[in-house]
């Protein structure tokens, strides 16, 4: 994460110790515990528990209480404490948060989204390495500000977490970055384009699809506001969390206002790193008319 750029009050205090192992143990034991990934507290908020990783208690939005396992390595506890116990912290706040990576070209900003293992990291680092400026990898939290159009992204972070495949595809050598933890072969890749440290207003959401076809070129296409409505509410950070929470309606009155004031497309590719240049290169050039249905095609 990028440190604060000034001194004061921590908005969200994490801290480690015995507290979120009780906490869980006794949201494990009540009679309607069920069998989820996530319990309501008896002590309030919600807890969870990461198979040697650690426990995790989130009592409201402005802390986080760990009780690391003895195994764990500090990059996987890092993973999750960044991700969903992060994600839950912000959505105690009414937050919307997407899964999804981030970044800003001139003065919008691009919300890359798609399904775990669809390249939403890979594209942005592609993207990163062609005039855009890195926001986040993963997660993104978009803030309603008084005045503002659109919801905006503060800057998270410089890195995306990347496959060593990835890696491979656009020649950086492994050997010199972070793992994101011992039991993935996957890589945190430190970006120089660091966005500026200011709202960013959020332009452009890209949905990644994968085409069915081995040779085909990408195409890029608007979606109408229903379809498009629909499709971010699949990229709600852990939906799990926002239903134990009851916030989905509040989080579809944020969806809806921000595709009301956003283009959305659905980028449809061929799977294999050699096609990423022409990718690249369609979300820079392509332009896209949202009253349009018709895709748009590189030739």
């Amino acid at each position: 994460m990028l440190a604060a750029a000034s001194p004061g009050t921590a908005d969200i205090r994490i801290e480690t110790g015995p507290e979120a192992a009780r906490t869980v143990a006794l949201a494990r034991a009540q009679p309607d515990a069920g069998q989820g990934v996530v319990w309501q507290s008896p002590q309030g908020g919600l807890c969870f528990s990461v198979a040697d990783v650690g426990d995790f208690w989130i009592p409201h939005g402005h802390t986080i209480n760990i009780t690391p396992h003895s195994a764990v390595d500090i990059p996987t506890l890092a993973l999750f404490t960044m991700g969903s116990a992060l994600g839950l912290a912000l959505l105690f706040q009414d937050t919307l948060v997407l899964h999804c990576a981030s970044l800003a070209i001139d003065q919008s900003s691009i919300l890359v989204l798609g399904a775990s293992g669809a390249g939403k990291s890979t594209l942005a680092q592609h993207l990163s390495m062609n005039g855009y400026h890195a926001l986040g990898d993963d997660t993104c939290a978009l803030w309603r500000v008084a005045g503002a159009s659109a919801p905006v992204i503060y800057p998270s972070g410089t890195a995306f977490k990347l496959w060593r495949n990835a890696l491979d595809a656009v020649g950086i050598d492994p050997a010199g970055h972070q793992s994101v933890g011992q039991r993935l072969d996957k890589y945190f890749v430190a970006n120089a384009r660091a966005a500026d440290d200011r709202p960013h207003t959020v332009s452009r959401i890209v949905v990644l699809e994968k085409s069915d076809g081995k040779n085909c070129k990408p195409v890029l296409e608007p979606l109408d506001k229903l379809d498009a409505m629909q499709t971010v509410t699949e990229y709600v950070y852990r939906p799990q969390f926002v239903g134990a929470l009851g916030l989905w309606e509040g989080q579809f009155s944020q969806i809806s206002k921000l595709v009301a004031g956003t283009e959305v497309l659905r980028l449809t590719r061929p799977w294999g790193h050699e096609f990423m240049p022409e990718v690249v290169d369609l979300l820079k050039t392509g332009q896209s008319n949202m009253d349009s249905r018709e895709p748009i095609k590189l030739l």
